[in-house]
């Protein structure tokens, strides 16, 4: 059912006190909530509202009759009020709008709106506050949600009263797919529900109804959202919250630069939050489009798997680049780290500004390769050494890594050891991490090159970091995390340059350094033994040194000599 026939039909219902109820229904997270505010909202704006007064109840938890009578009262708001979330506030408004009962009524419920345990009162007070329910709107949330003791019969029975003796309007909002009572619902349904919609947004709809801001980032994103085709509100709304916070780190950089990082946002947002219905991450970080054109032809892949390659060569993503990585580590924790993401940022900014799409690189592979049947072999690897070597600072480990071997491949040996030597000689500045070939997600399907790899095993083994250990040291302590390359640097330090460093640290440095130190120890990061065995004799040599000093490193968990122990004890 589209959008547009559910909005029309909503706002018919909205806009005449005829006594009625509707039901709305559809799948887990698709909007119904979210979609009914907002129609309720847009007729209040439009003062298309019928009724004065409105109460908005979810049953997740109710467990009787008398609950959910109780709960239809004490939740009513009524004029300016209508669509904001009912409290305390919204309460005491609604009882001093004058009415005899309202009066009658007030003192006692203050009385309960002050008691904890409300059980009591509510026995009392439950079917005299129900009196004053009549001629309003109300909204019943989450039906499949209720308590085991409230029966689905019985809240039809509620609305069928609501709607006949009350002269209410009454609009019922479920998840039909997972009601356990699903077909006693759909047989007492049909006698009581006069309009029954079902919620079915398109991806466009859903973007629609979630996406409020007029801006750049919402634009960018809802267009992402509307070629991966997702329809779960909430998945929206999340993702718009974190694209906002990215919005804001890369306040500043360009326009390629959102684009591409709202974008992979939204593609890992979607893997993240719907698992059952998009690809892993891990096939995406993978994912490289050129390496796939070169393997298309000897593929073999079930049908899933040709469904999330199907939808990723179409996406704007041909493969993950550093800043891709950082972000979708970000969706997955649910934060950004600024700095980083600055970083990464700065340097494919300066890609952007150096090289357009146009790049030689790219044309080798868009127009000889895959935009033509005509190109002759050698025009098109000419082009593609020529690029892979002009343009190396912009190309990533994935893309050259299918140049070398495709070089290889047609006898071009002297070509692809040419490009591997460049390629490094122009990221020569990188940090240790980067010479890691398992931060650049290859695939099993896409092979790397013999020497590629050999290339970047020599650069990691002989990598060397001209940091200041103190300073590297006081930084990870200070921010709480570390890097590769941090903790490469520390596991190169000796036990008396550690008993050096931890005797310099000054102020909160030698808590949060010790700590994060003692940290890195317990993990299995390459080296973090030889920092544990260094970092903990280096620390047993300071409590050596004088009986306070031990006692201040026992406070770390750090078991001393028992001479240097007795001898605190007999010190204090």
């Amino acid at each position: 059912m589209s959008l547009a026939t559910i909005e029309t039909e909503v706002h018919r219902f909205l806009s005449t006190d005829t006594p009625e109820v509707l039901c709305i229904k559809g799948k887990w997270g698709v909007g119904k909530t979210y979609g009914w505010k907002k129609f309720l909202n847009d007729a209040k704006a439009t003062k298309t509202l019928a009724f004065s007064q409105y109460s908005y109840v979810s049953l997740f938890g109710l467990n009787s009759l008398d609950d959910l009578r109780f709960a239809i009262f004490e939740r009513t708001t009524s004029d300016a009020d209508i669509g904001k979330n009912a409290d305390s506030a919204t309460f005491q408004k609604f009882l001093s709008k004058g009415s005899d009962f309202g009066r009658r009524l007030r003192p006692l419920a203050e009385a309960l709106a002050t008691v904890v345990n409300r059980k009591g009162l509510v026995d009392v007070l439950a079917k005299s506050a129900f009196l004053s329910v009549q001629n309003q709107l109300i909204c019943l949330d989450d039906l499949e949600r209720s308590g085991s003791a409230l029966k689905i019969r019985d809240v039809l029975g509620l609305t069928s009263f609501l709607k006949e003796e009350r002269h209410c309007k009454v609009v019922l909002l479920l998840n039909d797919e997972e009601h356990e009572e699903r077909k006693e619902f759909n047989k007492q349904l049909e006698k009581v529900a006069d309009v029954t919609l079902t919620f079915t947004p398109t991806a466009e709809e859903a973007a629609k109804i979630a996406l409020r801001d007029d801006n750049q980032t919402t634009s960018l994103l809802q267009t992402g959202i509307i070629e991966l085709g997702i329809t779960n509100i909430r998945v929206i709304k999340k993702l718009e919250v974190l694209s906002g916070r990215l919005a804001e780190v890369l306040d500043g950089f360009s326009a390629s630069v959102l684009n591409q990082a709202i974008s992979t946002l939204t593609l890992a947002g979607w893997c993240v939050y719907q698992p059952g219905i998009a690809p892993p991450l891990a096939f995406v970080r993978a994912y490289n489009q050129i390496a796939r054109a070169m393997r298309s032809d000897k593929e073999d892949v079930d049908e899933e798997t040709s469904k999330w390659l199907d939808i990723l060569d179409r996406y704007p993503f041909k493969s993950a680049d550093e800043l891709d990585l950082l972000i979708m580590d970000g969706v997955v924790s649910g934060y950004f780290v600024a700095d980083e993401i600055r970083e990464k940022a700065e340097k494919v900014q300066k890609q952007h500004r150096r090289h357009s799409r146009d790049t030689m690189f790219s044309r080798a592979w868009d127009e000889f390769y895959h935009g033509s049947l005509s190109v002759e072999d050698d025009q098109f690897l000419d082009l593609l050494y020529r690029g892979a070597m002009d343009e190396a600072d912009s190309i990533s480990a994935l893309n050259i890594n299918s140049a070398i071997r495709l070089l290889r491949e047609c006898g071009r040996e002297y070509q692809a050891d040419e490009v591997i030597q460049n390629w490094f000689a122009v990221h020569a500045d990188e940090q240790l991490e980067f010479f890691n070939i398992a931060n650049h997600h290859f695939s099993e399907d896409d092979p790397v090159d013999v020497e590629f790899r050999a290339a970047f095993e020599e650069r990691r083994r002989n990598f060397q970091d001209s940091r200041n250990p103190l300073e590297v040291l006081q930084r990870i302590g200070r921010e709480g995390r570390w890097r590769e390359a941090d903790v490469a640097l520390m596991a190169k330090q000796s036990v008396a340059d550690f008993e050096k460093m931890f005797e310099e640290l000054r102020g909160s440095d030698v808590h949060d350094a010790v700590e994060v130190i003692l940290r890195i120890g317990k993990t299995r990061e390459e080296g973090s033994q030889l920092i544990k065995t260094a970092t903990i004799e280096a620390l047993r040599r300071i409590a050596a040194k004088s009986p306070l000093r031990a006692r201040k490193i026992r406070r770390f968990g750090i078991e001393v000599e028992p001479a240097v122990e007795q001898q605190d004890s007999d010190g204090t």
